[in-house]
């Protein structure tokens, strides 16, 4: 059985990372980071909003995080600007040099018209650990997990773009089942989902991270930590 230290970066989109977020998470020895859903964006370039400037400067904030904390980061997402196309994208560094990247297949609804859906799944190895990236609503896709369990993914991260809804706990865990558990029973793999905080940039989304294999959830943010921007440390079994 193999030990695996995973942080769930739970904080506000678009902010810089502290000094002292860095330390905390140093201080932990993380093999893996996973940041949220649009999380590296430049929040006074609205929606979507995108430069090869800002791009650089986004993917260098992770190389360096990276090569920092030796550890592999999943960069939540960011705008992607690539042949005159946008895509949401996850790029994936380790201890500074980068593995490679993911853009989201299945589009939220306010995302159609302004991203350009990508065209594959894909798998990254690091420290022995075979893993996938899966972003937001690629998780509605049975597809996406068979994919997951023929290429032997043993985590499956997912940056996640959470929406509030008016609704009671017992809804909320029965679709944390109905979703990432029985996810987790056709990948064969233990699922980190981490979400953003809300802010003045994004007021109407909710923190719902959550780690799940296919017995159950292993960890969820509580109910009254939605709101709460936090840095996850956790030690799970694969």
């Amino acid at each position: 059985m193999k030990k695996v230290k995973v942080i769930l970066y739970q904080k506000p989109l678009g902010i810089n990372i502290s000094r002292r977020d860095i330390d905390e998470m140093h201080d932990f020895g993380p093999d893996f980071i996973c940041f949220p859903e649009y999380f590296f964006v430049n929040t006074g370039l609205g929606n979507h909003g995108q430069t090869e400037h800002n791009q650089c400067l986004q993917k260098k904030r992770l190389e360096l995080l990276s090569k920092k904390l030796k550890a592999a980061v999943i960069g939540g997402t960011m705008p992607e600007l690539s042949g005159g196309l946008m895509y949401n994208t996850s790029y994936v560094y380790d201890n500074g040099s980068e593995l490679g990247f993911y853009r989201k297949k299945h589009l939220f609804f306010a995302e159609v018209g302004k991203i350009t859906p990508g065209d594959e799944y894909k798998i990254f190895k690091s420290r022995g650990i075979t893993f996938g990236v899966l972003i937001c609503a690629d998780v509605f896709e049975d597809g996406a997990f068979e994919f997951m369990k023929k290429k032997g993914a043993e985590i499956i991260f997912s940056p996640t773009f959470s929406l509030y809804k008016e609704e009671t706990t017992e809804i909320k865990f029965k679709r944390d089942e109905d979703i990432y558990v029985r996810a987790s029973g056709i990948s064969g793999a233990v699922i980190v989902k981490v979400c953003g905080v809300k802010s003045d940039y994004k007021p109407f989304i909710q923190a719902r991270s959550l780690i799940s294999d296919s017995k159950g959830v292993i960890y969820r943010v509580g109910p009254d930590e939605e709101d709460r921007s936090m840095i996850i440390k956790k030690e799970i079994s694969l």
